[in-house]
């Protein structure tokens, strides 16, 4: 920045950055702001530094950061961040001034994220002390599981991608991400468990998370048997929750080669086939003077997906010339395609004397980019074209039928001289899943890049946008639209590495300070970033206004470019990098959004409120309480499944009948305002039928099924006047979960599947009738595979019963009849439908997601047609 001859000089000189500094925030902010209001499927960065510092990008959707700003303080003992490294003058000799740097208070135009936290007190150095854990000892993990299990178990939100990084001159700080995707209550009830496999010295695994399922017996007894590991006796609980020491992690070489691919697909096969959790993200980083000790997250969750089981493989792209492929002992012929795949790039197979890997080969020269940023002193630019290679690799998968899981990036470095960094060398981790049946593998993908590239040792940067992949939709002239208004871009030449490159003003990195106070002892530019917050944006644009793309990788990376100062010195100067990979689903379903409720509270006790609520529910203090079901409910709404099932199919079976219906969780709601309703419905219908000479109450299946579910609808007599009962409707999870906050719509009756005996709510006393109109999400999303039914509490009075189709609504509107059966079964030996044409008789309780299970193994969701064949007005179809 040069000096001044005096303070006040030195003075005006900040006081013009910090006014730049401000327009540039507020204008930036304002473009951000307008594409907040219109997001609709918002995600959200968790990001936390071990120099003590927490981070949050992303809209704030039903007040989450005030919800994660009393976790954090809580849990953590977190304090929003007030102060930041600025510039002052700076006395230095002869009197003159020069711009130093010192904590100050923080302005808004000095986030570079949307919240900011700090874990511990800030020095004069702008060091923050660490309290308890945020240190060398790497318990990452642990707070990662914790902040999972919170934004999850507590506020909805789906974990989708995780991320870590180490950076500093030894790699000795570390860097995670921990992407979030809009709410859904399903999440509530989704266990999670991190598994970190690290080869630093010797070899240790980590686990972090819930002892669901006896998870950490089975992980125990799997890591001694198989790779002889040792747990370590009086684990502290603050760093994980087990550790073992292990002898079978191995490298070789100065290349990075190791066997930690080898040894993760290895976990990857008993996790997901023998003890049913689903790979979620799966990460790799590395730290070290070079880069060469390895650290391996797995994050696996138990939701009962249907990826679960299936095939997984990795390849391993690494620019120091060579390709490993993991995973391929139970994965059939992909292993000679490859080979193929290969072989027409003139990339040869490797055999060593010890394999790392399945398989290893080298690649010609030229097949990885490089571009010399200095030549002269042999530095490499950190322009690359590994993510080019990695989307070609998706394609010819894809075209074998496996789909893109997961992929992730880092750094090592090649040894140099005294006194010089060592250069950047380039790791890429693709991991794919074999497609399930009837599912498209080759959606076609897009890869968007941010890239920063220093230009000289004191900081200078430039910022690059790279895309790789297909113009599907038209999205390449709204990402183009989008990326010049919203960060600034401006379109390049299109250069050997990428499809698209853009240029970009609009990142802004900061120093990471050291305890001596030399930022350049860590590398440059190695602190905070506004990454974040533009990743978080991309996705909220591709995913929520795009609308036809759904976010299958994001992960971060950073890496050193090297200056030489003079003969024996040399700067590091820190890149910053975020890679983002879409995938293409035209037919994609809108998430469900927990976005709060118009209405407020009802703001006093409803009438006759269940005991089994809590206690804001009953006082009607709060919307809506959606509450994880518990191991009883779940055995009742099983029961329930089992007992009325039946064998039958009708026309309205798009799919081959199951042959059972296997719950795997279930939600169950408390609104206030909707149960008002139906209580006043309940009473009504008591009151006018306690009048009648005669009620010609029918009594469902589904009160002998679950005896349990039967008692909750007597009153305190034990008495039952109004005919209540429990009732099932098949849908889809997304929308069975939106009905708890709205019930049914009775003029929206048939809009899918007709009306037979009228316009008003169909309902089933049969599982399999149910079933015929249940849906999995089919997005590629978190709940494929999974069906959903709702479990309906239903005042149904006096029932009209008949067995031929017609229009009876007039029947009960006119109240001479609560609802109506339509006996099918008598007529044709079907099933008996439950008709209501007042929503306020039903009130829906219960979201139970279950899997369909058959004795010959998987089916297709798409039946031939002669297995389920059309009929005429109900008629029998088949005897499954």
């Amino acid at each position: 920045m040069g000096a001044f001859p005096n303070k006040a000089a030195a003075r005006a000189h900040i006081a013009k950055e910090e006014e730049e500094k401000r327009k540039f925030h507020e204008h930036q902010m304002a473009v951000l702001q307008e594409l907040d209001r219109g997001t609709k499927v918002p995600h959200l960065l968790i990001e936390f530094r071990s120099p003590g510092f927490f981070e949050i990008c992303g809209k704030d959707l039903g007040g989450i950061y005030g919800k994660l700003d009393a976790f954090l303080k809580e849990t953590f003992g977190c304090e929003e961040c007030t102060l930041a490294m600025k510039s002052y003058p700076s006395c230095c000799c002869f009197k003159w001034y020069e711009i130093g740097q010192r904590p100050l208070p923080r302005e808004p135009w000095d986030d570079l994220c949307d919240r900011i936290y700090i874990c511990g007190q800030m020095d004069s150095n702008g060091m923050v002390k660490s309290k308890d854990g945020f240190q060398f000892d790497w318990n990452f993990g642990k707070k990662s599981m914790q902040i999972v299990d919170f934004m999850t178990n507590t506020c909805g939100w789906g974990f989708q991608l995780c991320d870590g990084s180490n950076f500093g001159r030894y790699g000795s700080h570390k860097e995670q991400q921990l992407k979030f995707r809009a709410p859904h209550p399903l999440n509530f009830i989704a266990p999670h468990i991190m598994i970190e496999l690290r080869h630093v010295g010797a070899g240790s695994i980590k686990v972090s998370g819930r002892n669901e399922d006896g998870i950490h017996g089975k992980l125990a007894a799997w890591f001694t048997k198989t790779w002889d590991a040792k747990q370590l006796a009086n684990q502290d609980l603050r760093f994980c929750d087990m550790t073992f020491n292990v002898k079978c992690f191995k490298r070789r070489g100065v290349q990075g080669e190791n066997n930690l691919g080898l040894r993760t697909m290895q976990v990857v096969d008993f996790m997901t086939r023998e003890c049913s959790w689903t790979l979620l993200t799966c990460n790799s980083h590395n730290s070290g003077w070079t880069g060469e000790e390895r650290e391996q997250q797995l994050v696996f969750r138990k939701d009962h997906h249907l990826q679960q089981g299936q095939q997984h493989i990795m390849v391993e792209y690494r620019d120091f010339g060579f390709i490993e492929v993991n995973g391929l002992h139970d994965a059939g012929d992909i292993g000679a395609k490859l080979d193929g795949f290969f072989v027409r790039q003139n990339i040869k197979e490797q055999n060593d004397a010890e394999m790392f890997c399945d398989k290893k080969y080298n690649v010609p020269s030229g097949f990885f980019y490089l571009e010399w940023q200095d030549k002269p002193n042999a530095v490499l630019s950190p322009k690359n074209n590994i993510g080019k290679r990695t989307m070609e690799l998706a394609n010819f998968m894809a075209s074998q039928g496996w789909m893109l899981l997961l992929c992730n990036f880092g750094t090592m470095y090649v040894k140099a001289p005294k006194g010089m960094y060592a250069n950047p060398k380039r790791e890429q981790q693709i991991k794919f899943t074999k497609a399930q049946a009837g599912e498209k593998a080759d959606l076609p993908l897009l890869m968007i890049q941010f890239r920063t590239i220093p230009l000289d040792a004191w900081g200078k940067y430039v910022g690059f946008i790279e895309i790789n992949g297909q113009d599907c939709g038209g999205v390449l002239e709204k990402l183009d639209s989008y990326l010049k208004r919203t960060m600034r871009a401006r379109p390049k030449d299109r250069p050997p590495y990428c499809d698209i490159l853009y240029e970009t003003d609009v990142f802004n990195l900061k120093e990471v300070s050291s305890e001596n106070g030399h930022l350049q002892s860590m590398g440059k530019l190695a602190g905070e970033s506004n990454f974040g917050r533009y990743t978080m944006r991309l996705c909220d644009f591709m995913v929520g206004h795009v609308g036809t793309w759904e976010l299958v990788v994001c992960n971060g990376n950073t890496t050193d470019s090297t200056f030489k100062i003079d003969r024996e010195l040399s700067y590091a100067v820190c890149a910053r990098e975020q890679q983002l990979i879409f995938r293409y689903r035209p037919d994609g379903r809108n998430v469900f959004m927990a976005e709060p409720g118009t209405q407020g509270a009802l703001g006093r006790p409803p009438l006759e409120a269940p005991g089994y609520w809590k206690d804001d529910a009953k006082a009607g203090t709060v919307v809506k309480n959606l509450i994880p079901a518990g191991a009883e409910e779940l055995a009742w709404i099983q029961d329930l499944l089992d007992a009325t099932y039946k064998a039958k199919a009708t026309r309205d079976r798009s799919v081959k009948l199951a042959d059972r219906f296997v719950v795997v969780n279930a939600l169950r709601s408390e609104h206030p305002e909707l149960w008002e309703k139906f209580a006043q419905r309940r009473t009504e219908v008591s009151r006018n039928c306690n009048e009648r000479s005669e009620r010609a109450f029918i009594e469902p299946k589904t009160r002998q099924a679950s005896e349990a579910l039967a008692s909750k609808c007597k009153d305190a007599a034990g008495a039952n006047p109004a005919n209540e009962a429990y009732l099932l409707h098949g849908s889809n999870p997304t929308s069975a979960i939106s009905i708890l906050s709205t019930s049914f719509k009775v003029d929206l009756a048939g809009a899918s599947v007709g009306t037979m005996f009228g316009p008003g709510v169909y309902l089933a006393e049969s599982s399999s009738k149910a079933d015929e109109y249940a849906r999995d999400e089919n997005t590629g999303g978190t709940y494929d595979g999974l069906f959903a039914v709702m479990l309906c509490r239903v005042v149904l009075g006096s029932s009209l019963l008949v067995e031929k189709p017609g229009d009876y609504s007039a029947k009960c509107t006119s109240g001479e009849f609560h609802s109506v059966v339509g006996d099918r079964e008598k007529a044709v030996g079907t099933f008996r439908e439950f008709i209501v044409f007042d929503e306020k008789s039903i009130y829906p309780e219960y979201v139970a997601l279950y899997r369909r299970e058959y004795t010959d193994g998987y089916a297709s969701p798409h039946v031939p047609g002669d297995e389920v064949r059309e009929h005429r007005e109900g008629e029998v179809v088949s005897t499954v």
